[in-house]
């Protein structure tokens, strides 16, 4: 009987287990990230893929075989799950069974099939059996995927384990088959790197200037129309997720709905919307349409390739106010997702002269001198908009002021790092914990007066640091955070207003589920973003440094060829890494090749703006 367990048939193109493979995603497990190959890209619909070939229930399984055999079944979305379905009673469906995308995930071990507890007997004698059964599946859970939610790990190991999952069946024509089933999808490690994939969902920052992306997990194997409206509804619903309460927002209007299934025709998505939306501003639809564009637009593994979107209110196609009867949109209009390119960065020179060099498209040109602000810093920060300068001291006190004028003192000492987000807001981390400042504070209250930052962990509950590291992505909503300093961390800024007059705002940061342990069981020293969606780390390690680029995601890692001395790097997207070394070294790479050369002149702390 044992061998009808865990029935596994795999199919790429009519080819059995072959797969051309590109890109990759990882499944967070609570620890160092774990990377599994799927397709991605823009020719990706031309692709073979893995995909689960169901099998149907056979004759005289018991309750047990019948549990194991839904659960390979309901792995493939294949036909809206239909071989699934035939393991279900007909009466109710198997307890109003839809799990929709919701998942467990199982360790490597998947979930374990208990025996069946046998009840309900009929007959007498030796004629007497079971009319019903209670099937339990246990296992060790990896992490859960809540409805077309975020993909989310457990808090902690006790979380991890144990859980278990209930199954009722009855006896049908003879025929064991699942009256009630849990409504999620119980599924192995395998067999969600098999089904399922990265997208980006694109919400706006709370200003509603930028488009922030946002990581979900979707099935691979649904038809592109349910996938699309899957999409969709997640716009129109915002997920619960690490970027939500307040990180982000979306711009549909609350209650509006999606009148009908969303339409493919060629590379043009169409998307009929209606209920509060039908009152909304231009400018709310022309966000909308961005949301819609930058989210569904591209391709996925085995999904056709989306080029523009067509919004529709209660079937009556929309066109932008400076586009009169062109209600198809290629782009997503003035809304972006900020990269933080900038083609010029700065440095110190041994005398505390404050310098700026272009580093556009790899070329590093000539040195401008800024201002002198004096010796004795060991970083500095300039925000965004070149207006203003942080640096820091050797006993950790966060100095700054406008550049080219004096500077002060605004914290205390034992901060490690800092770093500048939107609005000229200044971010200091360290032993003292987080800080954030504005140079251009508003009438209410003094600038550079510090705000303490609380950190919570994606289950809830502050995270305690230390934090020895911090950068402000060009968003100026999401976070890397270096906790230990072993650990790198994703987060989302919070800030609420206060609840009563002259109580001071709450600031924090949320972290994601995804984190990253430091190579080789050590530390990493600091991190800095690279473009919308990664980052690049500097971890010390023999015998040289280690460099990183790692997606936020929790995609797989890139390495990048390091040179023995490298102390500090600095990036920007577009543009050339620029490394400080011992001795006043500074170093280039004109992308992130790890070829490595020297710069003329001395320089200390080198850094893009932000």
């Amino acid at each position: 009987m044992a061998s009808r367990l865990r029935r596994f048939r795999y199919a790429a193109g009519g080819l059995l287990l072959v797969a051309c493979l590109a890109g990759c995603v990882s499944m967070p497990s609570g620890g160092p990230l774990q990377s599994y190959p799927v397709t991605q890209g823009a020719d990706a619909q031309s692709q073979r893929y893995l995909q689960i070939i169901p099998e149907p229930p056979g004759a005289g399984w018991t309750p047990s075989e019948i549990v194991q055999g839904f659960l390979t079944a309901s792995a493939s979305f294949a036909d809206q799950q239909r071989t699934a379905r035939e393991y279900l009673t007909t009466t109710r469906n198997g307890c109003d069974w839809n799990p929709t995308w919701s998942a467990t995930v199982y360790d490597d071990d998947g979930p374990s099939v208990r025996p069946a507890v046998y009840s309900g007997f009929s007959g007498s004698g030796k004629r007497k059996q079971p009319t019903a059964a209670t099937v339990t599946v246990t296992g060790t859970v990896q992490a859960s995927l809540s409805g077309s939610d975020t993909y989310a790990v457990p808090s902690g190991a006790s979380t991890a384990g144990g859980q278990s999952q209930t199954f009722d069946l009855v006896k049908v024509g003879g025929q064991w088959r699942i009256s009630c089933a849990p409504n999620v999808l119980l599924l192995t490690s395998v067999e969600f790197k098999v089904d399922y994939q990265l997208r980006n969902l694109y919400f706006f920052d709370p200003t509603g200037h930028y488009l922030v992306p946002d990581p979900v997990y979707v099935p691979l194997q649904t038809t592109p129309s349910d996938l699309m409206k899957g999409l969709v509804q997640d716009l129109i619903t915002q997920p619960r997720d690490w970027l939500a309460d307040g990180a982000t927002k979306t711009a549909f209007p609350p209650g509006t709905k999606l009148m009908s299934d969303v339409m493919l025709d060629g590379d043009t998505v169409a998307v009929n919307l209606g209920g509060a939306i039908t009152r909304a501003s231009n400018q709310v639809l022309e966000q909308v349409s961005a949301q819609l564009f930058s989210t569904l637009s591209g391709s996925s593994q085995g999904q056709p390739l989306v080029q523009s979107v067509e919004l529709l209110q209660d079937g009556r196609p929309w066109s932008p106010p400076d586009q009169p009867d062109n209600p198809v949109q290629h782009d997503s209009g003035g809304y972006s997702v900020p990269t933080g390119t900038s083609g010029q960065f700065y440095y110190l020179d041994d005398a505390g002269v404050l310098w700026r060099r272009s580093g556009a498209d790899g070329v590093v040109g000539t040195s401008v001198k800024v201002a002198s602000i004096g010796s004795g810093y060991s970083a500095i920060a300039v925000s965004r908009d070149g207006r203003y300068l942080a640096a820091l001291r050797n006993n950790g006190t966060v100095y700054a002021g406008p550049v080219g004028g004096p500077l002060a003192p605004r914290t205390g000492t034992g901060y490690m790092t800092m770093s500048w987000g939107l609005n000229d807001s200044l971010w200091a981390a360290g032993s003292s914990g987080i800080v954030m400042l504005r140079a251009n504070a508003s009438p209410r209250s003094a600038a550079w007066a510090p705000v303490q930052v609380q950190v919570a962990g994606s289950a809830g509950g502050l995270v305690p640091g230390p934090y020895t590291a911090l950068s402000v992505a060009p968003d100026g909503v999401r976070v890397a955070v270096i906790i230990t300093p072993s650990e790198l961390s994703f987060g989302a800024i919070v800030t609420q207003s206060p609840a009563h007059g002259g109580q001071q705002t709450v600031v924090k940061i949320k972290l994601s589920p995804f984190y990253v342990s430091a190579p080789n069981g050590g530390g990493f020293q600091s991190v800095t973003w690279y473009g919308p969606d990664n980052v690049i780390t500097l971890a010390p390690s023999a015998p040289e440094p280690a460099l990183a680029e790692y997606p936020v995601d929790g995609g797989m890692l890139t390495r990048i060829s390091s040179q023995d001395g490298i102390t500090s790097i600095a990036a920007s997207y577009g543009s050339a890494l620029i490394a400080g070394a011992k001795g006043g070294r500074l170093l280039s790479d004109a992308s992130t090749s790890g070829s490595w050369g020297p710069l003329s002149g001395f320089g200390l702390a080198p850094a893009y703006p932000g």
